[in-house]
């Protein structure tokens, strides 16, 4: 019987953990965290399916919106997007970096996934991961209801990342395991597959040895 989990517990995930989000289970690969110098902070967790899907694991402070200090998102990041201003076919993904970095006005609206966006903010601040410290500028996106967000990073060495993010509750998740090593199940995966081979070379021996 699964048992949701609280909003400390999902606080507390860090690499190796194991979690499920309705039904599917997901691995922690990376954790890091977010903050400018307006109070602004997001603690972010790379979730990874055992058939490689990914999405991100959002816990937003925002100072700005105090009636909902802390929000939890999931996030999935858009490879290849297109991404327009009303009224204009010029895909705008490709100079949004440029946009960015340049400390350009945010486009009041655009049009993205089959649904229509309107800016919101724009932050800039330090991202700490895994291996290093570095910053990023990120504009920010809603959807008319405030159901779906468009998150638009740029970094410093020249990346631009696109991510659909929609809103969760803690207490959508469930079953926390801590510290599972991915390697050991693959390790038994490869038991399993040998195992079997062995099997079906045995009973081929038996029928035409």
């Amino acid at each position: 019987m699964s048992s949701a989990i609280t909003r400390t517990q999902l606080e507390q995930l860090r690499p190796s953990d194991r979690l499920k989000y309705y039904g599917v289970q997901w691995q922690i690969k990376e954790y890091s965290t977010y903050d400018d110098s307006y109070g602004y902070e997001t603690t972010e967790w790379l979730l990874k399916s055992q058939a490689g899907k990914e999405y991100y694991l959002l816990r937003e402070i925002d100072p700005q919106n105090p009636e909902s200090l802390v929000n939890w998102y999931l996030a999935e990041e858009i490879p290849d997007p297109k991404i327009f201003e009303p009224e204009s076919l010029n895909n705008l993904a490709v100079r949004l970096w440029h946009d960015m970095q340049g400390q350009k006005t945010p486009y009041p609206e655009l049009h993205a996934l089959g649904r229509r966006y309107y800016f919101e903010s724009s932050t800039q601040g330090n991202y700490e991961g895994d291996e290093e410290e570095t910053s990023r500028i990120t504009w920010d996106y809603w959807d008319k209801d405030r159901q779906w967000n468009l998150a638009i990073e740029a970094w410093p060495n020249g990346e631009r990342h696109i991510y659909s993010t929609k809103i969760v509750k803690p207490e959508e998740f469930s079953d926390i395991e801590r510290g599972v090593k991915e390697s050991n199940f693959g390790s038994f995966i490869a038991q399993v597959l040998l195992a079997s081979f062995l099997m079906i070379c045995g009973i081929f021996l038996m029928i035409f040895g």
